[in-house]
């Protein structure tokens, strides 16, 4: 049986099933993979790093290439149910236009951050 991040955990027990859900910074997708499996939303990742997205699709995660610090204008208003942006907003240079862009496409927002007083996500 895999073992599913706490932070993973809270956010399956808040998305609802069959829900739009866009994920910026998805990583390799392991939030967005889990999120069809136990919820069977309609996910779509954005991240920025060519690795990351490799594996995503190796996932069948679907996934664009993109940096957030530019912005969501592709993306009508409020066209997913929810946008999460879980450790991923510390690592952008504009975190106010990020997350006004997310409350603009998104119904609802999910923010997490890293657990910093966690010696395994202090040296990553």
């Amino acid at each position: 049986m895999e073992k599913i991040r706490a932070d993973h955990k809270i956010i399956l027990e808040i998305i609802k099933d069959g829900s739009t859900v866009l994920d910026l910074g998805c990583g390799k997708g392991e939030l967005l993979s889990i999120l069809a499996e136990k919820r069977h939303i309609r996910g779509q990742g954005i991240e920025i790093d060519q690795n990351a997205i490799a594996e995503c699709l190796r996932q069948g995660v679907n996934v664009l290439h993109g940096d957030l610090d530019q912005g969501l204008s592709e993306y009508p208003d409020k066209s997913f149910d929810y946008v999460i942006l879980n450790d991923s907003l510390p690592e952008v240079r504009h975190p106010a236009t990020i997350l006004a862009e997310a409350l603009r496409v998104g119904r609802q927002v999910l923010v997490g951050f890293p657990n910093f007083c966690n010696l395994r996500a202090r040296f990553q």
